[in-house]
């Protein structure tokens, strides 16, 4: 598979599906492999100027493709950082780009500085402004239940790690019977074989993702779906 090159950078989209196994969107990614560890790794290297840079280049192959979204009815969620955060809030002109874009969904890491014990949300709370927010890594230790009721997010993703520790178990089930009040769909990451998708029978989430399923790249994304 040959990812997309956007300024030097590769980009892939990790498919998201729904438990009756129709495509809810994607996640763009950075495509230095298909491993996700590998592609965090390379994201946390970056300068905060790096960062930006690249979430202007996702944020427009999400403006490129935005038929395909729209006539597909596909979501596209774009992670972002506190540094990419505060430069949105403080641009203008990108509040109005991601109004535009209703495909477009931010996603933010569990381990986000505004989600410690204490500490006030300006910067999340006018993202939420420009933007549906997901809560991606949910059970890695940062957020809680706390965090869940008193702000807003779409989706919420669990963790791989958690989903690996606790699969099959009732207590997985809980957790997602105590977000599903706080939010329009829980989707489980690490889904990786027929196994794991046993294991969530009968639990009420919205979607999976994984290595399950094959990423495309921005060309075999525009002949699949275009």
């Amino acid at each position: 598979m040959n990812p997309l090159k956007a300024g030097g950078t590769d980009y892939i989209y990790q498919p998201i599906i729904s438990f009756s196994g129709v495509i809810l969107g994607f996640e763009l990614v950075t495509g230095v492999s298909e491993n996700r560890s590998d592609s965090e790794c390379y994201e946390s290297s970056l300068t905060p100027d790096e960062k930006v840079k690249a979430f202007y280049e996702q944020v427009t192959l999400a403006g490129m493709n935005e038929n395909i979204f729209i006539d597909n009815d596909f979501l596209l969620s774009i992670n972002i950082d506190y540094d990419i955060a505060v430069h949105i809030v403080d641009n203008p002109s990108m509040h109005k780009v991601l109004k535009r874009y209703s495909h477009i969904r931010l996603e933010i890491d569990d381990n986000f500085p505004e989600f410690r014990t204490g500490q006030e949300r300006p910067v999340l709370q006018a993202l939420s402004e420009c933007c549906p927010l997901w809560l991606d890594n949910f059970g890695a230790g940062f957020t809680s239940l706390s965090l869940i009721m008193n702000e807003k997010f779409e989706y919420i993703k669990i963790s791989k790690t958690f989903f690996w520790q606790h699969q099959g178990t009732i207590s997985l089930r809980k957790i997602i019977e105590h977000l599903r009040p706080y939010c329009d769909g829980v989707i489980i990451n690490g889904v990786e074989n027929s196994q794991h998708i046993e294991y969530l029978s009968g639990s009420n989430i919205l979607a999976m993702q994984g290595a399950l399923w094959v990423p495309y790249s921005q060309g075999e994304f525009i002949q699949s779906f275009f």
